[in-house]
């Protein structure tokens, strides 16, 4: 039985998993049941031809998920659903009616980090699977971050988007291989997007690279000297924040789990395959909030209607010039030096919409004051300079 209420009672702290009836769902299956239906639909569905989507479908077998149905009147009709998949794009579910194509639902997600969030989209499908129950299809008003409410696993190379147009891309992209033919290999299945490329042969020459100020990074497993995990670590260390991806002929698990271990963004399997190649770029350079211990590119917080916006975007050149200021002092051992540069963006970081910016310069003049010692105070000192050269204007 559903429950009515009007708009002013709508709480989504109070309605993300309601019971209905004294049941889970609106279809009235257990978990076991659900899971056989799941199967049964999954193997109907899997000798049909795929469509082309833009966003990747994820299993997504959460029950209860509460919907609102939003009535023509205005009113609302509020039921728990089991639901069936989700991609950045929409939501799949399994209801116990007929819903008109074009009728508006909110459901209530719960986000990893912030709790109950309420999603809003239109229904684009409703098929009858048998008896009363139907597969409803949501189409999301606005994408969402998939990562914010499951945990994908880019080491198994899955990603939220499933189609990307290369033209999309942009930015940045260093490639380290100690062989030439795999860095033409990469660059090769990549001439179609708007990537810049820089090139390394060896760690050194790849932390040398990266420390310019890349948007993400692609390494080969194995080098002569050393192998991309000590790439990783070094780069880490050496406060390059951008997303650094492993690939790898070695699909071993043990190969994994080291890489895994070693705090990688992702991983890419050799030979390697030119739409997992640009859904792996995607999944950093298009989606937002890929990872929140790396972050990749900075940009203004401001809204974009801010009238302080282009002071944001003068601001960027100034950080950037003042990152290659802080390298030349460090170079000279001139903490003074650095610490007046802090100070000089600390004060009207926040203001312009860049707080990373205002804590990380105090968090390098606190190092400094206390060890007054540049070398025992490398790993902040990196980390502003390389987040100093990633900040991007708006646009």
């Amino acid at each position: 039985m559903a429950m009515n209420r009007s708009k002013s009672n709508s709480d989504p702290n109070k309605h993300v998993k309601p019971h209905v009836g004294g049941r889970q769902n609106s279809i009235g299956l257990t978990r076991a049941e659900l899971d056989l239906l799941h199967e049964s639909m999954d193997r109907e569905q899997s000798g049909k031809g795929a469509q082309r989507r833009e966003s990747s479908r994820i299993a997504f077998h959460e029950t209860p998920v509460a919907i609102d149905i939003v009535q023509p009147g205005g009113g609302q009709t509020s039921i728990c659903v089991a639901a069936r998949n989700l991609s950045r794009s929409g939501m799949g579910f399994l209801h116990s009616a007929y819903l008109h194509v074009g009728t508006t639902i909110v459901i209530f997600l719960d986000h990893r980090q912030t709790g109950p969030q309420k999603i809003r989209g239109t229904v684009v499908r409703c098929r009858h699977v048998t008896r009363h129950i139907h597969d409803i299809g949501i189409k999301f008003d606005k994408p969402i971050n998939l990562r914010d409410f499951v945990q994908l696993d880019t080491l198994s190379q899955s990603f939220s988007c499933e189609n990307v147009d290369p033209s999309k891309l942009k930015g940045v992209v260093l490639i380290i291989a100690e062989y030439r033919i795999e860095t033409a290999c990469v660059q090769s299945m990549l001439t179609e997007t708007g990537m810049d490329f820089l090139t390394a042969q060896t760690i050194e020459e790849g932390l040398s690279q990266a420390r310019k100020g890349v948007d993400i990074i692609v390494c080969d497993y194995q080098f002569d000297q050393g192998n991309g995990l000590d790439f990783l670590k070094s780069a880490r260390q050496s406060g390059v924040r951008c997303p650094i991806i492993i690939m790898s002929a070695d699909r071993s698990p043990e190969a994994r789990d080291a890489i895994r271990k070693a705090n990688a963004d992702g991983f890419l399997a050799k030979p390697l395959d030119k739409d997992t190649l640009m859904r792996a770029l995607a999944e950093f350079l298009l989606v937002s909030g890929s990872r929140a211990d790396s972050a990749t590119v900075l940009y203004t917080s401001l809204p974009p209607n801010s009238p302080m916006r282009a002071l944001a975007n003068d601001f960027v050149n100034d950080l950037r010039v003042i990152g290659g200021e802080i390298e030349e002092c460090a170079k000279a051992k001139d903490i003074a030096g650095i610490r007046k540069r802090c100070l000089r963006v600390a004060g009207p970081a926040p203001s312009l919409g860049f707080e990373p910016i205002a804590k990380l310069a105090s968090s390098l003049i606190t190092a400094l004051d206390s060890t007054m010692s540049i070398d025992e105070s490398i790993v902040p000192l990196n980390t502003f300079i390389q987040t100093c050269k990633s900040v991007r204007r708006a646009a």
